[in-house]
């Protein structure tokens, strides 16, 4: 009886991909493909990196997985791969276990396909010691292609979590009372979302000259009238991330930071409008850098955006350098950032689906025509 896949992921995409790249096995050992194929997201995987797990999908074979065996009844419970062997942790090498269950359920002249980019060299080596008449190759590229191109149900949570976490940074925003500090809103915004579900947390909230720095800690300053504050926030919800970036002035905006914020949305929608299938990455990034010339104002990121799903910065990287195409199914983040001649940041970062004819955006829950002004002194 044909195992059932659940539909979230793109096997066929998987199985395209290693046909072109002639593999034969695919093995998944980061948190991120792991995830992907094996249906559950282990805890493991992120604070513990050494203590490997594998998930195993193959051509023409049932899938398999090789773990811990701390793991075995999370992913009993969870994984649609019902073929587990798990090794003893400390007494037993995981990579040997691996190549034992390759080689008698697959083989031990097959063509491998692991993930160099992540997996360290000394499990490299020593897999290939075991399987001396495999070949191993990169399988990065399989991966990444696959996961670019979001199922029916990706998209749907992918717009779900964007909503949620839009939805935090207005409450905030709004909340926002005189003599609060920039810490008291990030302590908020924290606490926002993990009542929305968020198993962990990353966010940037800055005031002021603060704003310019990549990731700065809160202050425990007072918000001051005038100042610029930059929020961008998201978080891991049952294996997907979430990232939204919106700015605001604590007061009324004054003349110079409503032209740069307009200028900096209008830049992101006209970045957004070009998401077309076949447009490439490289296209989009000169695209808006150009766009913010024609203003006087320049991008301080060197892309304008990337994927987002299982992993924060998917395939592809909206950089000047990526000749990748965009296709179908490809949920980006659009996120352009300038300085006013104070040297505060302006930031936002919408999500948006690319399909056979124009973008969707899909964090539409706040209105950001217009720079949000907060009452705070």
């Amino acid at each position: 009886m044909a195992i059932p896949i659940p539909a979230r992921i793109n096997v066929n995409a998987l199985h395209v991909g290693m046909a072109a790249a002639n593999i034969d096995l695919l093995v998944a050992s980061s948190l991120e493909n792991f995830f992907y194929i094996a249906d559950s997201w282990l805890l493991s995987q992120q604070i513990i990196p050494e203590r490997l797990c594998f998930a195993l999908l193959a051509r023409d074979r049932d899938p398999g997985i090789v773990a811990c065996y701390c793991e075995e009844s999370q992913l009993r419970a969870e994984s649609w791969i019902t073929d587990l062997e798990t090794y003893l942790e400390h007494r037993e090498s995981p990579v040997e276990v691996l190549s034992r269950f390759i080689r008698e359920r697959y083989g031990a002249t097959i063509r491998i396909g692991i993930e160099k980019r992540t997996l360290a060299n000394t499990y490299v080596e020593e897999l290939a010691s075991h399987l001396p008449a495999a070949v191993l190759l990169n399988a990065d590229p399989v991966f990444d292609a696959a996961r670019a191109i979001k199922t029916e149900p990706e998209v749907a949570i992918m717009t779900r979590l964007g909503l949620q976490t839009e939805q935090v940074i207005l409450d905030t925003f709004s909340q926002t009372q005189p003599g609060q500090t920039d810490k008291d809103m990030a302590d908020r915004l924290v606490a926002q979302l993990a009542r929305q579900g968020a198993a962990s947390i990353w966010f940037t909230l800055a005031a002021g000259a603060y704003t310019a720095i990549n990731h700065p800690a809160p202050r425990d300053e007072q918000l001051t009238k005038g100042e610029i504050l930059r929020v961008d926030i998201g978080g891991t919800f049952n294996g997907y991330q979430s990232d939204v970036a919106r700015t605001a002035v604590v007061g009324p905006a004054s003349s110079e930071q409503q032209t740069v914020y307009r200028n900096l949305r209008e830049c992101e929608r006209a970045t957004i409008a070009s998401l077309r299938p076949g447009v490439k990455a490289t296209d989009v990034y000169i695209q808006a850098q150009q766009f913010m010339a024609t203003r006087g104002l320049s991008l301080t990121s060197q892309s304008i955006g990337h994927s987002l799903g299982i992993g924060m910065h998917e395939h592809p990287i909206l950089h000047a350098y990526n000749d990748t195409e965009l296709a179908p199914g490809m949920v980006l983040s659009i996120e352009p950032a300038v300085k006013d001649s104070q040297g505060f940041l302006y930031h936002l970062e919408d999500l948006a689906l690319v399909t056979e004819d124009e973008p969707v955006i899909l964090t539409t829950l706040m209105n950001t025509e217009e720079l949000f002004s907060m009452d705070a002194e």
